[in-house]
């Protein structure tokens, strides 16, 4: 009998594997067909066989993708009419749709001294009309991140108006990367303007509703104490009327948010894991992270010390132009649709006090409510609460337990 001996594998072994792209095809379409949206997109982008692949079997793959990304999105995933209507870009356009879907949804918890009440449920129909607006409005504020990627992917020499910027290149190199930065916001700022010019008052008012709605995930909630929650850096405000100041643009997360764009919200709401804690801090890190820059100053050293009534900028020249040319947008949309609308037009109230009317009908006839399929969302983006804030709640609160002590001995 012949010893057993272990053969030794070829030095090219490796090399005898196929490639991803050397799969049969329909091996290949089952990949696809398994992964989310972001996945999908970033394999089509590999190489021209499986951009190919996917254009060519879209209709199959991008039914199984959606399902695959929004597990628990039936309403979202209603099929069309037109099987040939699943393509590339219906695939993309759930995003906005979903976003707006967890914006509407989750608004019901955005306030901790409110019932949850100003929301509509993700897979409840009779919110379709505000998601489409609000949809609408993601789609704007995409637009708006779009024009600064494509700016600040721009040369310098495409960028800076005179031969005399660049002398400073040589001169004073601190003065010719404000100037790099300065003429790529000038140019953002014109095409967002010249944008805005354009979309119709409709698209407009939209915006400013998605705006409303959104400002209501960034917290800086009374529970939020202590050094486990960092502080709103950004502002002198330190957060107190935050969420006004990033409305209208007066806040330097503003610049941030519209640069950005729905991705920020995409990947802590969705893609990233929603059990990390990581997931739940991803935009107040990334925002913190944005603000200090390329600036010398340790974040943690910084934010250790931080006193609120000693706000300090660490980097004012920069964000000064940051902060103007974001508040020149929000007021831009505040003039295009102030020009042609009343305030209950961009207003979400009026929306969810009718459903609350409505959810009270089919309680009493019986009828069950829609299914909850967003509770896992990391939705907040919580700031810690300044003392200021905390202290004038704990008077509000005082004053109510006296007035509550006192109301027995008032009726008798």
């Amino acid at each position: 009998m012949l010893p057993l001996k272990r053969r030794k594998p070829p030095v090219n072994a490796h090399l005898e594997r196929p490639c991803f792209d050397e799969l049969p095809v329909d091996v290949l379409i089952l990949i696809f067909s398994q992964c989310r949206i972001d996945e999908l997109l970033a394999l089509r982008l590999t190489n021209a066989k499986a951009r190919n692949l996917i254009a060519q079997y879209i209709t199959t793959i991008a039914p199984r993708v959606a399902r695959s990304t929004f597990p628990l999105g039936c309403l979202l995933l209603t099929p069309p009419d037109n099987p040939s209507a699943y393509t590339l870009e219906w695939l993309k356009g759930l995003i906005p749709q979903h976003l707006a879907a967890i914006l509407v949804d989750r608004h019901r918890f955005s306030h901790e001294w409110v019932q949850p009440r100003y929301g509509i449920p993700a897979e409840d129909a009779y919110g379709e009309a505000l998601r489409g607006r609000v949809a609408n409005g993601w789609r704007v504020l995409r637009r708006f991140s779009q024009i600064s990627e494509e700016v600040y992917s721009l040369e310098a020499r495409d960028v800076l108006k005179s031969t005399a910027d660049f002398a400073w290149k040589v001169v004073h190199p601190s003065r010719y990367k404000f100037e790099v930065f300065r003429q790529k916001e000038d140019l953002i700022l014109e095409r967002r303007l010249q944008y805005i010019s354009e979309i119709s008052n409709d698209l407009a008012k939209d915006y400013k509703l998605m705006f409303m709605l959104l400002s209501s995930a960034f917290r800086i909630s009374i529970s939020n104490l202590g050094d486990d929650h960092k502080p709103w850096i950004f502002d002198w405000s330190c957060g107190i009327d935050g969420q006004r100041l990033l409305r209208r643009g007066n806040s330097w997360l503003t610049w941030f948010v519209l640069h950005e764009g729905p991705q920020l919200f995409w990947d802590q709401w969705w893609m990233l894991p929603p059990d990390a804690l990581s997931t739940k801090y991803h935009i107040r890190d990334r925002s913190i992270e944005a603000w200090f820059g390329k600036t010398k100053i340790v974040p943690e050293d910084f934010i250790r010390q931080f006193i609120p009534n000693d706000w300090n900028d660490v980097n004012g020249k920069w964000h000064s132009v940051q902060r103007d040319y974001a508040h020149r947008i929000q007021r831009a949309i505040e003039e295009k649709v102030a020009s042609s609308s009343d305030f209950t037009s961009v207003n979400p109230i009026l929306y969810f006090t009718q459903y609350a009317e409505c959810r009270q009908l089919r309680e009493e006839v019986g009828i069950p409510a829609a299914p909850e399929t967003l509770s896992h969302v990391p939705f907040h983006i919580d700031f810690r609460c300044p003392e200021e804030l905390f202290k004038k709640f704990c008077v509000i609160r005082d004053e109510k337990a006296v007035a509550l002590a006192a109301q027995p001995s008032a009726r008798a």
